[in-house]
């Protein structure tokens, strides 16, 4: 019943439904439904019919009506709009300015490097104005990014765009959103996507590489890896530590910041955390800081260091570009001889190490800032051992001992978890230890 659509309201006959702008359906003194339009100055009405047949009819003809009147001002809308849209790289731009106060400053750079890099130059948009970009342009585009990209970044540059011509839509620019919907008509579903997964060093190859690093690298470098592979820390958190967040007596260090292209930012997601440090890791560090402190000296400066990975060929006191350790990573793992890998595999080694240790998710999850549990299970899960397997057939004949059927019914004894991280080395916290 088409009149259940529309909302009516009490009228002097009866009720009255308002199809649109200047458009309605009405009853008379007589009882029968009208079709009144009013468009300016003009009014008109029709007599249509009785009882329910009549309004349904009355209802068709107002849609219908309502449609002719629209449709020439929207052709009018999309006409004004060709005419003065502007070129697709500078309505870009004004919309990333537009919305730096909206989005943390990783966002903006990756969607600035991403129109720069490849939205940009692309025979797709070079040169356009927004009007000029047709549905199937957007399309083409995104198929041909996938071919040479992962998903996760077509998503992205599906996110762009949409959001481009999305702003430009509600600044009333164009008519509609070609960009709008085509994620789900260019990505195959995420369960056949090939995601890629954590290439962890093991036990043996860690050795060989760090026993790499420290012939061929030198201390602040090394120390820049070995932080890495015993704490899970992101490349950019490790590069941006500070003595002033590191607790040499409690073993602990507080990730407040990361570093990337001359910028000190948040860590990801803005998540501050408090990572323990391993005691043999630590009694390197309570070295190296003594060490800068005296090469300070020797220069002149002053003796308390504060920045702990600053490179000595950086005119300013900036720590080491990413692409210089990702560079170093490379040559370390050619001349151990192994499988080269990215700075974030030194993470998942912490992660899958720590795992296969019998060390809790939870704590794991801790260490590495996962926003969520599932986040560590699902990417390490299957480097847990033992899950499933521990006790299989002993459970199934009934004969397991954690469970003995005498005390079938009963709740299970808790088994206290064991220190998430045991010292190997004692420190001596003297004279010689730096305070922080």
């Amino acid at each position: 019943m088409p009149w259940r659509k529309y909302n009516p309201k009490n009228g002097k006959h009866g009720p009255i439904y308002h199809i649109a702008k200047g458009v309605q359906v009405r009853r008379d003194a007589r009882g029968s439904w009208l079709l009144f339009v009013r468009k300016g100055e003009e009014r008109k009405n029709k007599t249509v019919g009785e009882g329910r047949s009549g309004l349904r009819k009355a209802i068709k003809a107002a849609e219908t009506v309502a449609l002719q009147l629209t449709q020439p001002e929207q052709d009018k809308v999309v006409e004004t709009a060709q005419s003065k849209a502007p070129d697709f790289r500078s309505y870009s731009k004004e919309w990333l300015e537009g919305n730096y106060g909206r989005w943390a400053e990783n966002t903006c750079e990756r969607y600035e490097g991403l129109l720069r890099m490849h939205i940009w130059p692309d025979a797709a948009f070079k040169g356009k104005r927004l009007d000029e970009i047709s549905r199937t342009d957007i399309k083409v585009y995104l198929r041909k990014f996938l071919k040479t990209h992962a998903p996760a970044s077509v998503e992205l540059a599906h996110t762009v765009l949409c959001g481009i011509f999305e702003e430009a839509l509600d600044d009333r620019i164009i008519g509609s959103n070609p960009a709008r919907g085509l994620a789900k008509k260019t990505l195959p579903p995420e369960r056949l996507r090939d995601v890629k997964q954590p290439e962890p060093f093991d036990l043996e190859e860690r050795d060989r590489f760090l026993a790499r690093a420290e012939k061929k690298c030198s201390w602040s470098e090394q120390l820049i890896l070995k932080v890495m592979v015993h704490t899970g820390l992101r490349l950019g958190e490790a590069l941006a530590m500070r003595l002033r967040y590191l607790d040499l007596r409690k073993m602990t260090y507080y990730v407040a910041e990361s570093y990337k292209q001359y910028k000190f930012i948040r860590p990801k997601r803005g998540k501050k955390r408090l990572v323990d440090l391993p005691n043999f890791l630590v009694k390197e560090l309570v070295s190296y800081v003594t060490h800068l402190k005296k090469e300070n000296l020797k220069r002149g400066l002053p003796g308390e260091a504060d920045l702990l990975f600053a490179d000595p060929k950086e005119k300013r006191h900036w720590p080491y570009s990413q692409r210089k350790i990702q560079a170093l990573l490379r040559r370390v793992c050619t001349g151990a001889g192994l499988r080269v890998r990215n700075p974030h595999d030194l993470r998942h080694t912490y992660a899958t190490i720590m795992l296969m240790a019998h060390q809790s998710p939870a704590y794991v999850q801790r260490q590495l800032g996962h926003s969520s549990i599932s986040i560590t299970v699902d990417t390490y899960g299957h480097w847990i051992p033992g899950e499933g397997r521990h006790g299989l057939e002993e459970a199934l004949l009934g004969l397991s001992t954690n469970c003995p059927s005498s005390d079938f019914g009963q709740s299970p004894k808790r088994v206290r978890p064991r220190n998430s991280l045991q010292p190997l080395v004692k420190i001596d916290h003297g004279a010689e230890n730096p305070t922080v």
